[in-house]
């Protein structure tokens, strides 16, 4: 599984938006580019879920995104 982080694009990074926006967490488009919001979404998202906090979603913030 990779991480995925600021600067990263594709259809992944869209379907964590997705979840993200879902969950309430995002508040953005949902364009499959890992900016500034994604990765504060991320960093929101990981804070609420008690999760190490980095902004990037590696294996066990995408574990939690979708159980």
């Amino acid at each position: 599984m990779p991480t995925y982080r600021l600067g990263a694009r594709g259809p992944e990074v869209a379907r964590i938006q997705e979840q993200l926006k879902f969950e309430g967490f995002y508040l953005g488009p949902v364009d499959g580019i890992f900016g500034g919001g994604t990765e504060a979404a991320a960093r929101l998202f990981q804070t609420a879920k008690r999760l190490a906090i980095d902004g990037q979603v590696g294996p066990h913030t995408w574990a939690a995104l979708f159980p």
